[in-house]
């Protein structure tokens, strides 16, 4: 694989590593990944809430490595619940501030109520720095002034740190995960807030070259870097099966059910795969199209050969990637792909569709691409798939995936970016 590059503006060194570093480089890199000092404040587009425990489950990654690099570390999320939601919880109808833990050292302030912004985006906006503000006095009053904030996603997290009255709006690194970044660029979706968020930003940064790509289209008049997502570490140091399994080929898809991940192409094409080889599919997670998908297995007389687990936690997810022999996202877009990169530190060869983020870290050696939206391509790999998943050696694409996915260039990535941002608003003041 190409190696991943990183430019240190801060230390003035273009610094380039692969899977196997040398002793002194790696020393350096690793000092640099000392985040001890830094007071890293994480404010979220989603986070898990009662009505959607996964919704930017992996942000946790970030405040959890961020701890482990010895900062300290706090999260700030405006909890907006939409009023479709309604019924699932119970929701305050006036917004109040709750107190969490993620862990026992990562205090998280929650401002959840009620919410509607019928249809406008700068009432979303709006209201989402509103409670921010309330939730940033609480914040101070318990843990003190942060160094830094990480702002996660552009709209509505980006905008309402940028645009705060407040001394740390200097102090903002904006990381982009939504995908694809075009359906935020219109004005009816706020793209005068998303490119006022990119320019008041004092660093801009995003999880794959194919994402910068798709930003930079829209000239947005700075530069984008670029730093790939940490893998959560239930996946770096999960167990591998001990012996080759034996039976039926086990399919894995992990995603929402629904059409921008391909559900529906994957079905057709597994179903008819299905009918000649001994495959067992397994569906974890939930969506608008489960019922679509079970009608259509059965339909066909092969519901018998699928399993529909739902939404899962993270020990439940390993335990399936653990036990199955491929998995397989054929997404209509992908920032990054971290259940692909997951499957891979757990030694899974996949298949994913090309021009995704996903394509950045897949090739030959560890899965197959597809074209986007194609039935026939996505049959011909699952073919393939289905004949060989067994022949890949799974220890030595774990190896391989965990290396490249290590967080020791995560840290080292964003240890420079804080303390450059943090010097510059000390130099202007």
């Amino acid at each position: 694989m190409r190696p991943r590059v990183y430019w240190y503006r801060r230390v003035g060194v273009l610094v380039q590593f692969e899977v196997a570093q040398p002793p002194r480089l790696w020393n350096f890199v690793a000092s640099m990944a000392d985040m001890t000092g830094l007071h890293i404040l994480i404010v979220p587009a989603w986070w898990p809430s009662p009505e959607q425990p996964t919704a930017g489950v992996f942000f946790r990654d970030y405040a959890l490595a961020y701890a482990d690099a010895g900062a300290r570390v706090g999260v700030i999320f405006p909890n907006l619940v939409s009023f479709r939601h309604l019924g699932r919880s119970l929701v305050p109808i006036v917004p109040r501030i709750e107190r969490e833990f993620l862990c026992k050292d990562i205090p998280v302030i929650r401002i959840r109520g009620l919410h509607t912004a019928l249809g406008s985006p700068s009432l979303q906006m709006w209201r989402y720095r509103s409670w921010l503000k309330r939730g940033l006095e609480a914040y101070r009053s318990l843990h003190g002034q942060p160094d830094v904030i990480h702002a996660m996603c552009s709209i509505p997290a980006g905008w309402a740190c940028t645009t705060l009255r407040d001394e740390l709006a200097s102090r903002v690194v904006m990381t982009e995960h939504f995908g694809p970044f075009s359906a935020q660029m219109t004005r009816n979706s706020g793209e005068s807030l998303v490119r006022e968020a990119v320019s008041k930003a004092a660093e801009v940064v995003t999880v794959s070259e194919r994402s910068r790509e798709d930003m930079e289209r829209f000239e947005l008049g700075r530069e984008i870097l670029v730093c790939g997502n940490p893998v959560a570490r239930e996946f770096l140091e999960a167990p591998l099966p001990a012996v080759t399994r034996k039976g039926p080929i086990r399919g894995l898809f992990v995603g929402r059910l629904s059409v921008e991940k391909g559900i529906r192409e994957l079905v057709e094409a597994a179903i008819t795969t299905s009918i000649e080889h001994n495959v067992e599919w397994h569906f974890v997670g939930g969506g608008e199209r489960q019922s679509w998908v079970m009608g259509r297995f059965d339909s066909w007389g092969r519901s018998a050969g699928v399993r529909f687990h739902g939404e899962l936690p993270r020990e439940r997810v390993v335990e399936e990637m653990i036990v199955a022999d491929f998995l397989v996202l054929p997404s209509y877009g992908e920032t990054f792909g971290m259940v692909v990169a997951e499957a891979l530190c757990i030694g899974l060869p996949v298949i994913v569709t090309s021009g995704t983020g996903c394509e950045e870290f897949v090739d030959s050696s560890n899965g197959r691409l597809v074209d986007i939206g194609s039935v026939e391509s996505l049959r011909s790999e699952l073919t393939f798939m289905i004949e060989h998943a067994r022949a890949f050696d799974r220890i030595a694409l774990s190896k391989h995936a965990r290396s490249r996915f290590s967080h020791h260039a995560f840290l080292s990535f964003y240890s420079a970016i804080f303390r450059q941002v943090i010097d510059k608003s000390t130099e202007r003041t």
